[in-house]
């Protein structure tokens, strides 16, 4: 009877095996650790964490809700791009951040360190500042990581007190300060700045509320109603477009000549491509490409394709496609443009 059921036990480990499952004693030779749970936080994170993010849904539906000025929130741009840095060691991003949709409004660079800390229970977020000169030296440099070559943490900015402790909670990590703990002396006013930093990340969004007091307690930036940013990730697309030179609404051209080609790439968050055609004088025009969602009403959310011409924000014409469509595209006889999703990476170059 031990022979049958030692042949049975066999039996089953051998089963288990070929269905790709470990037997339970070889499954149990060591119990998971604190560190085993952390090490898979991070590297979910690491995972969530790469791309760009865009606030353009909120800003939008801020206007369109009349929310209080107070409660507002301006539109924000985050990069997070994951770069080789020796010098500091593993899991390191170079972060560019800009305003009002303009690329050229920087108002933070930073390079990200991401570490197990055991004694937390969480995953450290250390982050690097550069100098002025550093920060005019490296902009781009999502695009362009040799950039980073010359850095080193002894040659940056690195503030104690000021980390950032990710912890997970089911899909999505939240990130905090401790209390009081990061202090940093403002170069424009002199004063030392109490700051916080609340965010929550997850494999479709980030939100951020950073805020700042002095050491009286007085308000210096931040949203006063204590609502956060809330940025959506993107997703990129490559589109070519063709514009009919001299072209009216309702126009068609008589043959290819009578065309401008151009191609471009665009992002899912209110990304803008700029079309220009070869005429005197030049006209200009842009599309717009919006991941839709409705906070009211029945209205499905959609991929939506938005023509304008310069300096009028209501646009021409729009056409629209399920959220999850990998294609979008419009015809307006004297305008044609169609967009396809792209590789991830793409959203780098």
């Amino acid at each position: 009877m031990i022979a049958k059921a030692l042949s049975r036990f066999s039996s089953l480990a051998l089963f288990s095996v070929a269905l790709g499952a470990a037997p339970l004693a070889i499954a149990q030779e060591r119990a998971p650790t604190a560190q085993d749970v952390l090490a898979k936080d991070l590297r979910v994170l690491l995972d969530y964490l790469p791309g760009r993010y865009d606030n353009d849904l909120q800003v939008y539906f801020d206007g369109e809700l009349k929310t209080p000025e107070v409660e507002r929130n301006g539109r924000i741009h985050s990069i997070f791009a994951p770069v080789t840095l020796p010098a500091f060691g593993p899991n390191m991003f170079y972060v560019e951040q800009y305003s009002d949709n303009d690329p050229n409004k920087i108002y933070r660079q930073r390079l990200y360190r991401f570490s197990i800390d055991a004694a937390e229970k969480a995953i450290k977020l250390e982050i690097f500042a550069p100098s002025p000169e550093q920060a005019l030296a490296i902009k781009g440099a999502y695009q362009d990581p040799a950039k980073l070559a010359g850095l080193s943490p002894s040659t940056m900015t690195l503030y104690p007190g000021c980390e950032v402790y990710w912890r997970r909670q089911e899909q999505q990590f939240i990130g905090t300060m401790k209390p009081g703990a990061c202090r940093v002396m403002s170069q424009r006013s002199g004063k030392t700045l109490v700051i916080t930093d609340n965010l929550v990340l997850s494999n479709r969004s980030l939100t951020i509320l950073d805020q700042a007091v002095d050491e009286t307690g007085a308000y210096v930036y931040g949203n006063r109603a204590n609502v956060p940013h809330r940025l959506n990730k993107a997703r990129p697309f490559t589109c070519w477009t063709s514009v009919l030179r001299g072209a009216k609404h309702g126009d068609s051209g008589a043959g290819q000549e009578s065309w401008t080609f151009e191609r471009g790439w665009i992002h899912d968050q209110g990304g803008e491509l700029t079309l220009k055609t070869d005429e005197s004088p030049t006209r200009e025009f842009y599309l717009r490409l919006r991941l839709a969602e409705w906070p009211y009403g029945t209205n499905r959310p959609s991929l939506t394709l938005y023509v304008h011409e310069k300096g009028n924000p209501r646009a021409v014409s729009y056409s629209w496609a399920d959220e999850g469509a990998n294609r979008v595209g419009i015809n307006l006889r004297w305008l044609q443009a169609s967009c396809t999703l792209a590789e991830p990476e793409r959203q780098f170059n």
